[in-house]
């Protein structure tokens, strides 16, 4: 007679179980994705700031014969129309896209912080006031407002920040005014101000360190949109005229081409795609760590 050993029974985890793996899964692989954007972020900062010392040629200077493709002997992305390295113009248009995102971030949040500290500060007929104005400029097409600019002041480089720095700051105002008015009304905020704590230093002591890192998040998301932004004023003239290197402008130049010599327009379009993907996924993550603090 055979004696049959029981057969020993795994337990299956509970649909709570699975599901929480799968959230920690998508979690883990979300923080690759991000961790890998930040990491391409840093790298292609780094290439524009060592743009002067990293590019081979000159990037408005003829380098060798036009059209020569990429891989070419003394030329890893080819040259263009005019005989231009376009690896050398690529580091300067990277150098010219993340200067213009950072000056554009730079002036919103000073300019949109101030505005919404001081209407969620003070509120009353103040905050009535500068919020009016804040949504008459989010109101208008922000891009038709910033192409108007850029051509009232004249083709360049500074018209075309000043033309998005003017709509770019009120989503700012209008953030930092939430912030300010939600982190007002908390406790330790009232007690300071039945306390006879000065507005200064409520505001300084207090608030800002609140709203820092909303506004942190904000502006890691910004870069993206604002990288794209710069490149399609350059795109369609309204920036640095000929021959600075300017992706828009580069790839705008080169579409005539594309069917013979494709290399002049694609690479610097597929480098502002690569920076704003970069820029939107370190931004992403960036967002992420702050909230789990």
């Amino acid at each position: 007679m055979s004696v049959f050993a029981p057969t020993p029974t795994v337990a299956r985890p509970g649909r709570g179980a699975r599901k929480f793996q799968r959230v920690t899964a998508l979690r883990h692989r979300s923080t690759v994705v991000n961790l890998i954007g930040l990491t391409g972020l840093v790298l292609l900062v780094l290439l524009a700031l060592l743009a002067p010392v990293l590019a081979p040629y000159s990037p408005i200077l003829r380098a060798g014969a036009p059209f020569q493709p990429p891989l070419s002997p003394g030329f890893l992305l080819g040259t263009d129309a005019l005989g231009y390295d376009i690896f050398s113009r690529l580091l300067f248009g990277l150098r010219a896209s993340i200067t213009a995102a950072a000056i554009v971030i730079a002036s919103g949040v000073i300019i949109g912080g101030l505005v919404g500290v001081v209407a969620g500060a003070l509120g009353g007929w103040a905050d009535g006031l500068l919020m009016r104005v804040t949504d008459l400029f989010l109101a208008l097409p922000g891009i038709l407002i910033a192409m108007v600019v850029a051509a009232a002041l004249g083709a360049s480089f500074t018209s075309s920040l000043i033309g998005v720095a003017v709509v770019w700051w009120p989503m700012y105002a209008r953030l930092v005014r939430g912030e300010v008015r939600s982190w007002a009304a908390r406790p330790h905020l009232e007690a300071a101000t039945l306390a006879g704590v000065g507005w200064s230093r409520r505001v300084a002591r207090h608030l800002l360190p609140g709203v820092t890192s909303t506004v942190v998040i904000a502006a890691s998301l910004d870069v993206g949109g604002l990288v794209v932004a710069m490149s399609g004023l350059s795109f369609i003239g309204l920036s640095s005229p000929a021959p600075a290197p300017e992706l828009g402008a580069m790839a705008a130049q080169g579409m005539q081409y594309l069917l013979q010599f494709w290399w002049v327009p694609v690479v610097p379009g597929l480098a502002v795609m690569l920076l704003a993907l970069c820029a939107n996924l370190a931004g992403d993550g960036i967002r992420d760590l702050l909230a789990r603090r």
